[in-house]
C-alpha cells in the first residue's frame, strides 16, 4: 500500500495538533496537573517543529525533531532565524521529558507524579 501525503495537509495537521496540545497544556496548568502540563507542552513543541519541517519533507517519527529542523534552516527566511533557533532549543530540552512524564524514572522507582 503506497500512501501519498500532501505536504500542505501535513503542515496543517501538525499545526492543529500543536494548537490542541497547547490548549491542553494551559488547561492542565490551570488545575496544577504538572505531569499533564509537561506532556502536553512537549507535544506542542514537537508538533510545532514538525509543522515547519513538513514544508520541506515528511517529518520523521521522533520526539526530538531538533536536528531535522536544523537541516531545513537553509530554506527558512533569515527573518525567522531567532524564533526557529528558540524552537530548536525548546524541542531539544523537552524531548527527554516525554518519557519521564510518561514513565517516571523506573530505575529509581520515581513515578511521573513524584518528579
Amino acid at each position: 500500500m503506497n500512501v501519498e501525503i500532501d505536504p500542505e495537509d501535513e503542515v496543517a495537521f501538525r499545526l492543529d495538533v500543536a494548537k490542541e496540545q497547547l490548549e491542553a497544556a494551559m488547561k492542565r496548568f490551570g488545575v496544577e496537573d504538572w505531569v499533564g502540563t509537561v506532556q502536553a507542552s512537549q507535544l506542542t513543541a514537537e508538533n510545532a517543529a514538525k509543522a515547519l519541517i513538513a514544508h520541506f519533507h515528511l517529518p520523521s517519527w521522533t520526539r526530538d525533531p531538533s536536528d531535522e529542523l536544523r537541516d531545513v534552516l537553509g530554506g527558512i527566511p533569515n527573518d525567522f532565524r531567532g524564533e526557529i533557533d528558540a524552537l530548536i532549543d525548546i524541542v531539544s530540552a523537552l524531548a527527554p521529558e516525554h518519557g519521564r512524564a510518561s514513565y517516571g524514572v523506573p530505575a529509581e522507582r520515581i513515578t511521573p507524579g513524584r518528579l
